[in-house]
């Protein structure tokens, strides 16, 4: 029961990885950019999420969309302000704008907020659901935990039908496999791009917003988002937004398996033993292509 408790409690922080690696791997994809600042944008969507809700007194479903919209609008200024000058440059000179980028913001958001850490106020009266009950034993989850695993099904959900049901949406999906070729069957390029960013924005946005309501928030809270986003994505297969939710899913178990029966001090480097150990056994992931032929 222990076990079974252990993976349900990872389900949600998974899905939050998930959500990031899918931002992180469709601007990869498409564009071919390592967009290094994809964990600076989760953190302004955590710090716009914190705002709304203690300054303009936002209920949480209102907050959630207006931090997913500065953070995709942040994404795509992001793009035009270091990506779009350099892109016919060699791909060294857009890694290292990417981290100076990143840098950049890290440094803005604690001069803007003070590093000082913060906690969201209580977006709902925590309470556990019984889901099982065996003997002298429960299988449960929290109420938030419940929201943060719904809520982020409900966006997947979303962007799959708008991948596959809307032109822009089949046009990225296409542009992962040929982006050349599908600008000259006449899609505009510099649209597609902006639209990546955006989207890609929303969903580092929306990670953010929830990642806030379990833990507590401050500027270089991005860097580690990053890294495991990045992790996932190399895990589920840069490209696929499908290996991106599985991997997403399984590295939060992996970790909450490893807090509950190891220690929590080896948590965080269970992603890139996990990382490490793909790209030398399988380097395309469950479901994408090798890393190296994109960049």
């Amino acid at each position: 029961m222990v076990f079974l408790q252990q993976i349900i409690n990872g389900l949600a922080v998974g899905s939050i990885y998930a959500l990031i690696a899918i931002g992180w791997t469709t601007v990869f994809g498409i564009v071919g950019v390592i967009n290094w600042t994809h964990g600076e944008i989760f953190m302004f969507g955590a710090f716009s999420g914190y705002f709304c809700i203690t300054k303009l007194h936002m209920s949480f479903f209102p907050a959630l969309c207006v931090a997913m919209l500065i953070a995709g609008g942040i994404a795509v200024l992001t793009d035009k302000l270091f990506y779009k000058p350099l892109r016919t440059a060699v791909k060294l000179a857009l890694f290292i704008t990417a981290l100076g980028a990143s840098t950049f913001y890290r440094y803005l958001a604690s001069v803007l907020w003070s590093p000082n850490p913060r906690a969201y106020p209580a977006v709902l009266k925590f309470k556990m659901i019984e889901l099982l009950h065996v003997g002298d034993e429960t299988l449960s989850i929290s109420n938030l935990h419940l929201m943060i695993l719904l809520i982020t099904i409900a966006i997947m959900v979303m962007l799959q039908l708008f991948i596959s049901k809307t032109k822009m949406g089949k046009a990225m999906l296409a542009a992962s496999q040929d982006f050349d070729t599908v600008g000259l069957m006449g899609v505009e390029a510099n649209r597609l791009i902006t639209l990546t960013f955006f989207i890609s924005g929303m969903l580092g946005g929306a990670a953010g917003v929830m990642v806030g309501t379990l833990y507590a928030i401050d500027p270089m809270m991005g860097a580690m988002a990053g890294l495991k986003g990045w992790s996932v994505a190399i895990l589920g297969g840069v490209g696929s937004i499908t290996g991106s939710m599985i991997a997403g899913v399984c590295l939060g178990i992996a970790e909450s398996l490893t807090s509950g029966f190891i220690s929590t001090g080896y948590r965080d480097a269970i992603s890139f033993i996990i990382m490490i150990l793909v790209l030398v056994i399988k380097p395309t992931g469950f479901l994408g292509f090798k890393f190296d032929e994109k960049v």
